[in-house]
């Protein structure tokens, strides 16, 4: 079994907290959804990434893996899967220099409702407390755009379309894919946390609201 540094090996059983939680809470069924943090105290762009085909359940700290800025894994785990879905993150890393960690959850609200305003490519959520819980807001008094983007298969294009949008709007800290379900991000393993936990939160505020004005 190889080798992990201690901080890098703390960072993923931080994770793995978080995985087994998500898991509970219905946001992580079977072997859906991928997370990856910069790998502690390593110079290179290297980053730490869930393997592919875990169930989530079962998911401990030896089912990450490590990739480079291109996505690929490296020597070390060179015989292993990372998501299919690994573009988008070295993407982020790339984008927001400061991000730390990306969470992917695949809740029941995400999928719905990226699926149902996939074609408005997103929807508004304002006026909820809830809203302070994301970077830079200090007041509910407040609007903010939920982005959707559509579920390609191909990585690369959707990586790219991702990416002009968060260049036109970069204080943005998640997005959907439609029929799919959310990724977020922060400075921090705890900010990628409380970021997806306030959208989580926000999306049931939204569908719930709807729901009651129908």
């Amino acid at each position: 079994m190889k080798f992990i540094p201690a901080p890098e090996y703390k960072v993923r059983q931080q994770l793995v907290d978080i995985i087994k939680l998500f898991h509970q809470r219905e946001w992580s069924p079977a072997t859906s959804t991928n997370y990856s943090f910069r790998t502690p105290e390593v110079e290179e762009k290297i980053y730490t990434i869930s393997r592919s085909g875990v169930d989530k359940y079962y998911f401990n700290e030896h089912d990450f893996m490590h990739i480079d800025g291109a996505g690929k894994p490296t020597a070390d785990y060179a015989h292993l899967k990372p998501s299919a879905e690994t573009g988008l993150h070295t993407m982020l890393y790339s984008q927001y220099t400061d991000c730390q960690a990306i969470l992917h959850t695949h809740s029941l609200l995400s999928t719905v409702l990226s699926a149902k305003y996939e074609k408005q490519k997103g929807f508004f959520i304002e006026n909820l407390e809830v809203l302070k819980a994301l970077r830079g807001i200090t007041t509910h008094e407040t609007k903010v755009w939920i982005p959707i983007f559509p579920n390609s298969q191909d990585i690369a294009t959707l990586s790219l379309e991702v990416k002009a949008y968060l260049d036109q709007n970069p204080n943005t800290f998640g997005f959907l894919l439609g029929g799919h379900g959310l990724y977020a991000w922060g400075n921090s393993l705890a900010e990628a946390k409380r970021h997806t936990e306030a959208f989580e939160f926000l999306f049931a505020c939204f569908d719930k609201a709807n729901s009651l004005s129908a």
